[in-house]
């Protein structure tokens, strides 16, 4: 009946290459996703985190440059070039703020993005008034409270990208931790089931077959 065993034996063998094959695609799927999500999150940090913080930096920028031009107004014997430059600052904001806009904004964020934009937009409306002759002292103190405001929101958002870069670079760690994990619990698996294989082999060798006697007349 050695056949028989040796067909068992090659089922058996069999089957364990068919786990080993099943736990290789398991585990290549399990990490396509893993380099598929850690993709993403670089992405991320770069598209909205790196960038976004270089925008929030221009911005405060862009307003610093506003608040000495506006400061110094009076000072200025061409209010019509005092006005051509804070436009042309508005403009570059506006730009900002649309490009800060196309990035993909957390719940917390949202909020203050969207203070941010009003603010701006009232800073716009006060400027207008704020450079028309004989106002500038009514609107002066308002002026100085957008900019405060506007700096607020600038600090909240700033601290966001500071969070939101932490939690991404910890979820790229938990990937490659985890990737690493698969692997080695591949290979523990592809060493156990080797061993199995091996120990049928020899003892599929160790059986022998039965000695028939002849007995002679």
């Amino acid at each position: 009946m050695r056949w028989i065993y040796r067909i068992q034996q090659k089922l058996q063998v069999a089957f364990l290459l068919a786990l080993v094959l099943a736990g290789v695609f398991i585990k290549n799927t399990i990490e396509r996703n893993n380099v598929s999500e850690l993709g993403d999150s670089f992405s991320s940090v770069y598209e909205d985190r790196l960038l976004v913080e270089g925008y929030i930096y221009q911005l405060a920028d862009r307003l610093y440059q506003k608040k000495i031009i506006l400061d110094h107004c009076a000072e200025s014997k061409d209010p019509g070039a005092v006005r051509a430059e804070i436009a042309m600052h508005n403009r570059a904001i506006n730009m900002l703020v649309a490009n800060y806009e196309k990035t993909k904004l957390t719940a917390a964020e949202e909020i203050s993005f969207q203070s941010l934009k009003s603010t701006l937009t009232e800073m716009e409306k006060l400027e207008a008034e704020y450079l028309k002759p004989d106002t500038e002292t009514l609107h002066q103190t308002s002026l100085a409270n957008q900019f405060l405001n506007a700096s607020s929101s600038l600090n909240q958002l700033s601290n966001i990208q500071l969070a939101e870069g932490k939690s991404l670079t910890d979820q790229s760690k938990k990937i490659v931790a985890g990737s690493s994990i698969l692997t080695q619990f591949e290979l523990g698996m592809i060493l156990i089931i080797g061993l199995i294989i091996q120990a049928l082999v020899l003892a599929s060798n160790s059986i022998t077959p039965p000695v028939q006697k002849h007995q002679l007349n």
